[in-house]
């Protein structure tokens, strides 16, 4: 890609994609804390559902947060400032969020040598 190309793309709509990507990696690397390795959900907003109602917990995650963030995606037109400032906040917390659970699976399999039994 030239970068003629890249600066065609506006800079909110790379956010707007790294935001909904880094929302499925932590989805799935909440699924593999919390299955694989015994951890529990960082959130306590979610930690309920994803420990007592593992569906509702993605159907949540895995549905409603994309959405929304498609849905403040959208008011780029009316209010710039407000999308772009939310989208860069829900990406960079996604983005923490995600590295978190990547160290702490790190941290588990270098003090327990390999992954844990299914």
């Amino acid at each position: 890609m030239s970068s003629l190309t890249l600066t065609r793309i506006p800079l909110l709509r790379i956010v707007f994609f790294l935001a909904v990507v880094a929302n499925s990696l932590d989805l799935s690397a909440t699924a593999i804390g919390i299955h694989w390795f015994g951890n529990r959900e960082g959130n306590p907003l979610l930690a309920g559902l994803a420990h007592d109602h593992w569906p509702a917990f993605v159907l949540l995650k895995g549905g409603l947060v994309p959405l929304l963030i498609v849905r403040l995606y959208r008011y780029r037109q009316q209010t710039p400032l407000l999308a772009t400032a939310g989208m860069g906040l829900v990406t960079l917390a996604l983005t923490v969020a995600l590295g978190q659970w990547i160290g702490w699976m790190a941290g588990v399999l270098h003090v327990n040598g390999s992954p844990p039994a299914l």
